[in-house]
């Protein structure tokens, strides 16, 4: 049995919170993928929706930015010791509830990711980008809506897990 090297979590967050300041002090522009979504939306959709504001511009550094988290993943698995194997694993608890075979799985995440992307878009914001941009950048009003968030969270999940 092939043993699985997993990165630190912790390792992980701190190059996010580097990479968040770096990116605000090198170039005044705050990180986040939400906006990235909707200029990927706009290359699809020809809805005006998609291509007002920040979306207007439907070729941007943000669009390559959102390209590039799966590609950094992908060279992230390829690079590190041991065997890779898919498996859209999200933790015990969700593993018990969503289909264990794997295009079903990946089906369910994906369409879940498309749903929380078109509402931060609607929202013209994401938790994500509250929580590593605006904590990073002591914005009291992210790190209010931040512990909402995170509260909100695990009030629905523990909700959701106790109903199904």
């Amino acid at each position: 049995m092939t043993e699985v090297v997993v990165w630190n979590a912790w390792l992980g967050g701190v190059a996010v919170g580097i990479y968040g300041l770096a990116q605000f002090v090198l170039t005044n522009k705050v990180l986040g993928v939400s906006t990235g979504y909707g200029s990927l939306c706009s290359l699809a959709s020809r809805q005006k929706f998609f291509r007002v504001g920040a979306y207007s511009e439907r070729i941007n550094w943000r669009l390559f930015f959102l390209l590039g988290i799966p590609l950094g993943g992908l060279i992230a698995a390829l690079t590190s010791p041991g065997s890779l194997k898919p498996s859209f694993s999200v933790g015990a608890l969700y593993d018990g509830v969503l289909p264990q075979v794997l295009w079903a799985k990946g089906l369910i995440l994906a369409a879940g990711g498309f749903m929380m992307g078109l509402g931060a878009r609607m929202a013209d914001g994401c938790t994500s980008g509250h929580a590593i941009s605006g904590i990073a950048l002591l914005n009291w009003p992210s790190m209010l809506a931040s512990a909402g968030f995170f509260a909100g969270g695990i009030v629905i999940v523990q909700l959701l897990f106790r109903l199904f």
